[in-house]
């Protein structure tokens, strides 16, 4: 059965810096196939925490969105993690160029032999791991950065990490049964690459996921209670809209 679990919901430089909500990755399983998604400052605690804790070395992949701190801190332990403290070469690792060449790269070489492949991601290329297909899809900002769309027998699910809103957005996550949005700030900052709520609403509307949830939350959001913000836009727009908490697991059964 397929679910998505948030390990943390933070999203901004200062939630993340106090704890005020975790920033650990979110853990995917479609088909039998166990995904890491930008594993943060924590995320390996996080994993033997939570209940029923989850088992890195079951991961079949890796997936980093953008090398920034608050997505990746965390990517090299799981890497070895994943391969059971390197003693098997197992598991792939999906990510931008610029998280593994250039002067910042923050894929550690040491840890490169452990998966059995690394792959560069680039738009309108398909990727597989176990028996999910991935579709990255190419954002604007501050670094390379990928949102991804995850197809599987038990549907498809898009990320819409962060980025700064451009009209084709709504479009390329079209026909996703759930869709995961980054909500950084409660209103539009022309200084800010990341969705603002606004923003996150006219993806929503324009996709028409089952369900929409929103994750990632920065300090605007957080004092407006993101829960009630997304009754609210339910209400509103007619599809159904969740803000995830720490350790909130959404299951198959609400996107299918």
């Amino acid at each position: 059965m397929g679910y998505v679990k948030f390990l943390g919901t933070a999203g901004a430089r200062f939630v993340v810096a106090r704890q005020l909500r975790y920033s650990a990755g979110t853990w995917i399983e479609l088909s039998g196939t166990q995904l890491l998604l930008d594993p943060g400052p924590g995320t390996l605690l996080r994993c033997r925490k939570v209940r029923p804790a989850l088992d890195p070395g079951k991961l079949s992949g890796i997936l980093l969105s953008h090398k920034h701190l608050d997505h990746s801190t965390d990517v090299n332990v799981m890497i070895e993690a994943m391969a059971e403290s390197g003693r098997k070469k197992r598991g792939v690792l999906l990510a931008p160029k610029d998280a593994l060449e250039g002067d910042d790269p923050v894929v550690l070489r040491y840890v490169r032999s452990f998966p059995e492949r690394i792959e560069v991601l680039e738009e309108d290329r398909t990727y597989h791991v176990g028996e999910v297909e991935i579709q990255p899809v190419r954002h604007i900002h501050g670094v390379e950065t990928y949102g991804l769309i995850l197809n599987s027998d038990e549907g498809r699910l898009g990320f819409v990490v962060d980025t700064k809103f451009f009209p084709q957005l709504p479009q390329r996550y079209r026909g996703c049964d759930l869709l995961v949005l980054n909500v950084v700030r409660k209103e539009w900052s022309p200084d800010i690459d990341h969705l603002s709520l606004p923003e996150a609403i006219e993806i929503i509307q324009g996709v028409r996921p089952k369900l929409a949830v929103l994750t990632h939350f920065g300090m605007t959001m957080l004092r407006e209670r993101p829960w009630e913000l997304a009754a609210q836009i339910s209400e509103k727009i007619g599809i159904p809209v969740i803000a995830a908490s720490d350790g909130l697991t959404v299951e198959k059964a609400q996107w299918c």
